[in-house]
């Protein structure tokens, strides 16, 4: 397949014939089939034989999702990838400062808009916050980085939840949106990163401030 022996849609030999060109029983055949489907290079249905894919940064991403659920599993983990997210955020905005087009600052606008209309309803707040952060992982055009953004929020959709319970964390958290949307637009990519790195810096302390006052809550409910 990556040498493009076989094409994109071409059906794969059935098991049977698998089994016999490589001496091993239907388990190994379908074992190695379910591995090239969780990397994206094949697709398998129901009654017919698998079919060859091509690969995308969607489904690459995809396939890290179990690692990073391990990952998440104690505060390191969670600080590494607050810190990859913030890295990662800093450079998408110092891209969009210097390089949105007109229509990439209307739309950024309306994502600002539509999460300020949001402040008072969690879980709308929630949905336009993700799509702030969405419109300028999609300005460079660049599947990687868009399929990046959707997995990060998806691993750190706890930390989102949990820091939104903050007091006034949505207004805090508009208000970081405008300020980088005002960098974006006057075109200042180093005011734009400082005011992401701000902003993520307050997101992480509401979020280690309300995890510890819960685990603290916790002590004293079971004394």
């Amino acid at each position: 397949m990556l040498r493009g022996e076989l094409k994109p849609e071409q059906q794969l030999p059935s098991e049977r014939e698998l089994m016999s060109m490589f001496g091993v029983g239907r388990t190994s055949v379908r074992e190695a089939l379910f591995a090239l489907q969780r990397m994206g290079l094949v697709a398998i249905r129901n009654g017919e034989r698998a079919s060859v894919t091509r690969p995308t940064a969607k489904s690459v991403v995809e396939e890290l999702s179990g690692a990073v659920k391990h990952i998440l599993a104690d505060e390191k983990g969670v600080k590494d990838l607050q810190q990859a997210r913030a890295m990662f955020e800093a450079m998408l905005v110092r891209y969009a400062a210097a390089h949105a087009t007109k229509s990439d600052l209307h739309r950024l606008k309306s994502a600002l808009d539509a999460n300020e209309a949001a402040i008072g309803s969690t879980d709308e707040f929630t949905r336009t916050d993700i799509g702030f952060h969405l419109v300028l992982a999609e300005i460079p055009q660049n599947s990687i980085f868009t399929s990046l953004h959707m997995a990060l929020a998806s691993w750190l959709a706890e930390q989102r939840t949990v820091s939104l319970r903050a007091d006034d964390a949505e207004r805090a958290a508009y208000q970081a949106h405008k300020k980088v949307y005002e960098a974006v637009t006057s075109g200042r990519p180093d005011a734009a990163e400082r005011a992401m790195l701000e902003h993520l810096g307050q997101v992480e302390t509401f979020y280690w401030r309300e995890v510890k006052d819960a685990a603290d809550g916790e002590v004293v409910d079971s004394k």
